[in-house]
């Protein structure tokens, strides 16, 4: 028999998931975050301490190395240093921005910098763990942020990337600056990016759009080609790495490659009612398998 909680889950949008070791994932939804200690085989109410008096919709999410997570909100971002029990709000100002991405340094033990996309209020960044977060919109022409993406050796060479509503952009200070860079113009919205974990040797990039499939970039995102054209015509709306592995979800399928976008396999799991899938995220050590979350509400182990 369906319980309440379970009754929620099955019609509450999933916008983002977010996992890490141990089993520990969080999903985002219209009417908050959910914390599963079982690689989401269940699932807990996640701002039960907050009690807020509407729900908050949740359309980002990240996890540290150090465990710590953070939630996108309207208005903000909420971060929790103990396995999100626990939550604290930064203000990103007024009138409050939608986030609708968070990207988090792979140094982030030592330098303790994120980043934040917005709706229409461009990016923020923060340099103190989220505890403080800055506008940073130098020379970022297109303040509507769909996407974000750090470099694996952002210690060394500061590398960001930004997909907007009109195409690309990229900083290599750490995102305190903005520099467009050469995409096709009907070719926007850019609604994911993935950067190779060789990055420091191959330049490669990956770059999702809605309507234009998947493009790819071998020079750090100078100039970009389209990835097999006449099958991958629809919206890419995330992307992932497991080590040399990429993962792609469309609206209607989820896909792996092997060989950096050169062949695909579908690996859609079975789900009612032909779902939109919106939101996929790695298991940590588990290279073939991946949860993938729905419009309709479902979170599906695939792999």
């Amino acid at each position: 028999m369906m319980n309440d909680f379970d009754q929620l889950q099955a019609q509450d949008t999933v916008y983002a998931l977010a996992a890490g070791p141990g089993g520990i994932v969080f999903a985002g939804r219209a009417s908050g975050l959910y914390r599963s200690s079982d690689g989401g085989a269940s699932w807990q109410d996640a701002y039960q301490s907050l009690k807020p008096e509407q729900a908050l919709v949740t359309t980002a999410v990240v996890i540290a190395a150090d465990g710590s997570v953070f939630a996108g909100v309207n208005g903000g971002v909420l971060r929790s240093s103990d396995g999100g029990f626990a939550w604290f709000a930064a203000s990103l100002g007024s009138p409050p921005p939608l986030v609708t991405a968070l990207a988090i340094s792979p140094h982030f033990e030592v330098d303790g910098t994120m980043l934040a996309g917005t709706a229409e209020d461009g990016v923020f960044f923060s340099t103190d763990r989220g505890q403080h977060w800055i506008s940073s919109n130098f020379r970022l022409i297109d303040l509507n942020v769909y996407s974000l993406a750090l470099s694996p050796d952002f210690a060394r060479d500061q590398t960001a990337l930004v997909g907007t509503e009109t195409g690309l952009f990229r900083s290599t200070n750490g995102g305190r600056a903005w520099r467009s860079i050469p995409f096709p113009d009907e070719a926007g919205p850019v609604l994911s990016l993935a950067i190779s974990p060789n990055f420091a040797r191959d330049g490669r990039v990956f770059a999702g759009t809605e309507s234009a499939g998947l493009f790819t970039s071998t020079d750090r995102g100078d100039t970009w080609a389209q990835i097999a054209a006449d099958n991958l015509t629809r919206a890419v709306n995330q992307m992932a790495f497991a080590g040399e592995r990429l993962w792609l979800l469309l609206d209607d399928d989820l896909l792996r490659s092997d060989d950096l976008g050169a062949s695909w396999q579908s690996a859609t799991p079975p789900a009612a009612d032909g779902p939109m899938w919106m939101a996929l995220t790695v298991l940590p050590g588990e290279r073939g398998h991946v949860l993938v979350g729905s419009g309709s509400g479902d979170i599906l182990r695939a792999g």
